[in-house]
């Protein structure tokens, strides 16, 4: 697998874009300004062909218009079929999302959004799976303040089985991930874990528990450390194959 940290940053970051990473051709989340990251890393659109979501904040979510109509003006639609796989509720809030971006009066205009755009939406509850001929994606519920619904993900490719955790504080099923990870991509947006996020001070002590998972910190926001030996700190653009 090849994963690209598109962006490793929170909303609040300055030096850093909202995370987002692509593992092969499935990229996980799409906040505002992702996809112009992945046009500035050289990647381009036409690289994705799953889009997995955590969560409806923006910075996870909020770009997908410009993915969906960049892909339909660059002709990418014609070529092969978008899947997009979130939480419950998915499709209505990327319709919502289309006419509170692109209203023309037209209530009905995204009535066959998936047609019209070539796209496939999968909305996935707490344990249930989404699985190909290459993959298999599990969702498991999280905890973010009182966000609801928030997924994380185990990816299960090339014998290998990472986990996407953004955003969420420790619960049940993130210790579930860590358990079953090689690679632990998560949320680690400060210093101190809070009921929203987990901190970096505990996120340290993880790999004492979990001793064959690798942890990444993502979803930073500007505070200053360096990597230690039990927890990676990669940057935008930066590139892992494992």
């Amino acid at each position: 697998m090849k994963i690209t940290f598109i962006g490793t940053g929170t909303m609040g970051c300055v030096t850093r874009c909202n995370t987002s990473i692509l593992v092969d051709d499935i990229l996980f989340d799409i906040g505002m300004g992702t996809v112009k990251q992945i046009e500035r890393l050289k990647i381009y659109t036409k690289s994705v062909k799953y889009l997995v979501i955590t969560h409806f904040h923006a910075d996870h979510f909020l770009d997908i218009p410009n993915l969906l109509i960049g892909r339909r003006i660059r002709k990418e639609s014609e070529s092969y079929k978008l899947t997009i796989i979130g939480p419950i509720g998915l499709r209505k809030k990327v319709i919502d999302l289309m006419n509170f971006t692109h209203s023309d009066g037209n209530e009905h205009k995204y009535d066959n959004i998936e047609e019209k755009y070539n796209i496939e939406f999968i909305e996935l509850n707490n344990e249930q799976q989404y699985s190909t001929d290459i993959f298999k994606i599990t969702a498991l519920s999280l905890k973010h303040g009182g966000c609801s619904p928030i997924n994380g993900y185990i990816l299960e490719k090339d014998n290998k089985v990472i986990s996407y955790a953004c955003d969420t504080t420790f619960c049940d099923n993130y210790y579930k991930m860590c358990n079953m990870s090689n690679y632990m991509f998560s949320d680690i947006t400060g210093l101190k874990t809070t009921d929203m996020h987990i901190g970096l001070e505990d996120y340290k002590q993880l790999y004492t528990e979990y001793p064959n998972c690798i942890f990444y910190a993502i979803h930073r926001s500007d505070y200053d450390t360096s990597e230690t030996s039990s927890v990676k700190f990669p940057y935008d653009g930066d590139i892992l194959k494992i």
